[in-house]
């Protein structure tokens, strides 16, 4: 038998019969055995340690499944004898026993089928409530109304309830059992010094109840003790597991015979058929204990695979070891080949075959990058939750019919006929955050909207939404219809200096929080929320106010007339041509104090945008190319701050130096320094004689090359410059003196009818229009 094998092997393995010589059958053989000894000790050693480790998870898994259960459970029961217990010490009962419902009994019936009905619906897991006295034969039941006991299907449950000696009590009742409810009753009235003259029964359908607990669970009334008992890791009745001939195995006898005074505990235990079986038990604080059952022949059979992976394991490392015994003295491994035809079977109909190995693991990567990326786009594409989406489209203005907006607000219970405010927090000065990129803005928006919510669960006079929106957080808080609402700002505005302190305590941030005035109806949501972003927007002159409410800063608006800081606007442009940034950081500070005492948001953004086509135009001036200056969006940096703070660090930190680097760079030129002067002389001298020989003599150059390097640099001609000159110094006069048209056209050397032909020429406007409009 042992040749056959031999030849067997030399021929299906070797492939070469007699030709192979002893010595490399000899190596073939201890190489093999060198290589299954190993494997098989390996494998007894895993099969034991495995056997250990797998019967102790499930052991785990089972004690971890009854916390569980018992933790649902518990919850679920403790709020039904709530509920009973409410019911039963409700006024409207009281007054039964009492004897305070004598006249109209029937309108005392309708109140309490009410009471009874809300108390059902308000809670799932309950099948019927129903309550009876001695007083009368009347039961009440949410399912029958008021009805005859003779006539109540369940009249021998509730003549056992009231023989029955316990005060509360989950119990299995003959007529309720058969339809699968368990039944939870209370003896009524409940003071401890009356005398028992009725129930109040919760029927609660047994599959409610165990709905959360592990499959195979069954409820077993013990007394005044409820026992829970589950199967977890067999559907088959445990009688079935011996071949069906045994005695059925009772856990609660079990249970019973091995009880302790631990409230948690496990044990091992025999069935009748000599099988053991391992209990695990845990009684809750209110009379109930929850026990699982594990047959000790179900952890065998949980175990069988292990013995399986092990045979089949040793196996195949066998085999493997074989194989690998007799190629790798031929052959060397290839891995790049491997992972080109994984490549190919994962890759095919994606990635194009490619006969270079490096080009095809290549477009491989690349694919990979690529869904990489599409997996990263959808993960930024997710949207928020179906109410947030509603809440942001609501303060968004979307609803444009009142029919869509009333069914999504049924759809996400929300109240339509309640009183809402709306507050706006938004990070103050976020610009000189280091901690944040500028692409942060929905993490903070987040961050703030917890910290919101957080705060709201904690006041209990409060209620409302809260989520994120456009970078920040936004709190739409509610009330109900009928609450006062004068007092309702204050509290708002108290609540908002709460959320302020606690993101500067606990985030480090500085906010700002915009508050809308209340409304009765969530259809007016928007209009508080548009209140809210403009008083925000008050921000740009009382930068110092964290709390931002729109009523109150529009009673305190004044309508005082106010003039722009043309001089000092002056002295910042002549601060930054001399290259005094100290000095023009300066002057905008009183320039921004000159602001703030006209409180018109719209003055100072727009006078703020006066002064950036100032610096511009200073630029411009100074020999810069306005398409590179309006190439780094000025005006749209401007637009985007909305605090004076943050406009006047964007002064400082950004305009100011650009303006001295610009400035810089177009004087390193000598031809456009040259301009420059020649320039800043017309403007000194536009009231005099000007011509182009006089200029070229100041800057030392001929006249003729004066006269091209003026248009290259400045775009027009040398006359039509000067003829601007004399346009604005004419202008200037106009505003700034009370002279006559005529004595300003004499002082520029024309005669008022050129100087009329000249204004209407540049500027569409005659001197006298010109006057009378912009002064």
């Amino acid at each position: 038998m042992a040749n056959w094998i031999n030849h067997a092997f030399r021929i299906l393995v070797l492939g070469k019969g007699d030709r192979i010589g002893k010595y490399w059958q000899r190596f073939i053989w201890v190489g093999c055995l060198s290589v299954c000894i190993p494997i098989v000790v390996a494998g007894i050693i895993y099969y034991q340690i495995s056997m250990e480790r797998t019967k102790e998870q499930i052991i785990n898994e089972s004690n971890s499944s009854l916390v569980l259960s018992k933790d649902r459970t518990e919850r679920m029961l403790q709020n039904i004898e709530k509920e009973s217990l409410e019911l039963a010490a409700d006024n409207i009962i009281n007054d039964v026993f009492a004897n305070r419902v004598i006249d109209h009994p029937l309108i005392w019936h309708l109140d309490f089928l009410r009471k009874i009905a809300r108390t059902k619906n308000a809670n799932d897991l309950i099948g019927e409530i129903y309550y009876f006295s001695n007083l009368e034969d009347i039961v009440l039941s949410n399912n029958y109304g008021s009805i005859e006991l003779d006539a109540y299907k369940y009249k021998i449950d509730v003549e056992l309830l009231m023989n029955d000696s316990s005060l509360t009590k989950w119990t299995y009742l003959p007529s309720s059992q058969d339809e699968g409810f368990i039944t939870f009753f209370r003896k009524i009235p409940v003071a401890a010094s009356s005398t028992t003259q009725g129930i109040l029964a919760f029927q609660v359908h047994t599959s409610n109840v165990i709905r959360f607990m592990p499959e195979h669970t069954s409820v077993i009334p013990n007394g005044k003790e409820l026992i829970f008992v589950s199967y977890p890791y067999e559907s088959r009745p445990i009688s079935e597991l011996t071949g069906g001939s045994a005695k059925p195995f009772d856990p609660l006898a079990a249970y019973q015979k091995n009880i302790s005074t631990q409230s948690i505990d496990n044990f091992y235990t025999k069935d009748p058929s000599g099988q053991i079986m391992y209990i695990s038990f845990m009684k809750g604080m209110f009379g109930r204990t929850f026990i699982s059952v594990i047959p000790e022949q179900l952890i065998a059979n949980r175990l069988l695979w292990i013995r399986i992976i092990t045979i089949v394991t040793i196996v195949f490392f066998i085999i493997l070891a074989l194989i690998f015994t007799y190629f790798n003295a031929k052959r060397a491994y290839n891995p790049i080949e491997r992972l080109i035809k994984h490549s190919k079977l994962l890759g095919a109909g994606r990635v194009q075959a490619n006969e270079d190995e490096i080009d095809y693991i290549r477009a491989c990567l690349d694919y990979l990058s690529k869904e990489t990326q599409e997996l990263g786009s959808y993960m930024d594409k997710v949207q928020p939750t179906l109410r947030e989406r509603c809440l942001q489209q609501l303060v968004n203005g979307d609803y444009f019919l009142s029919g869509s907006l009333v069914q999504d607000c049924e759809t996400y219970g929300l109240a339509i006929r309640s009183t809402y405010m709306v507050m706006i927090v938004e990070v103050a000065n976020l610009v000189r955050e280091t901690r944040f990129l500028p692409g942060d803005n929905p993490i903070i928006a987040f961050a703030v909207s917890n910290v919101i919510q957080e705060l709201l669960d904690k006041n209990l006079d409060l209620k409302g939404y809260v989520f994120p929106y456009q970078g920040k957080g936004i709190g739409m808080l509610q009330w109900d219809e009928d609450v006062e609402q004068a007092r309702l700002p204050q509290r708002m505005i108290e609540f908002a200096q709460s959320v302020c302190d606690a993101l500067k305590a606990f985030l480090s941030f500085e906010v700002t929080v915009g508050i809308g005035r209340c409304y009765s109806n969530i259809a007016d949501a928007p209009v508080s929320y548009k209140e809210a972003e403009v008083a925000l927007q008050y921000r740009i002159y009382q930068d110092t106010a964290a709390v931002l409410y729109i009523e109150d800063l529009e009673n305190s608006k004044t309508r005082a007339v106010f003039r722009y800081p043309r001089e000092l606007e002056g002295t910042i442009i002549d601060s930054l041509s001399e290259g005094e940034l100290n000095q023009a950081e300066q002057s905008l500070e009183g320039f921004t104090k000159a602001l703030q005492l006209s409180q018109s948001v719209h003055f100072i953004r727009q006078s703020y945008s006066v002064l950036l086509s100032a610096v511009i135009t200073s630029l411009e001036k100074q020999g810069g190319n306005i398409l590179d200056i309006l190439e780094h969006n000025l005006f749209g940096q401007l637009e985007s701050k909305q605090t004076s703070r943050d406009i006047m660090d964007w002064f400082k930190v950004v305009l100011f130096p650009l303006h001295k680097k610009l400035t810089e760079n177009s004087l390193k030129d000598a031809g456009q320094s040259a301009i420059l002067k020649v320039c800043q002389y017309i403007r000194e001298n536009c009231k005099g004689d000007l011509s182009l020989v006089q200029c070229a003599e100041l800057v030392g150059m001929s006249p003729s090359y004066v006269s091209r390097l003026f248009k290259k640099e400045m775009g027009i001609n040398f006359l039509d410059f000067i003829v601007e000159c004399k346009v604005e110094e004419a202008k200037r006069l106009l505003l700034e003196t009370d002279q006559t048209i005529s004595e300003i056209a004499t002082i520029m050397g024309y005669s008022e009818r050129q100087l009329i032909r000249i204004f209407q020429r540049n500027i569409q406007l005659t001197p006298t229009m010109f006057r009378a409009t912009y002064r």
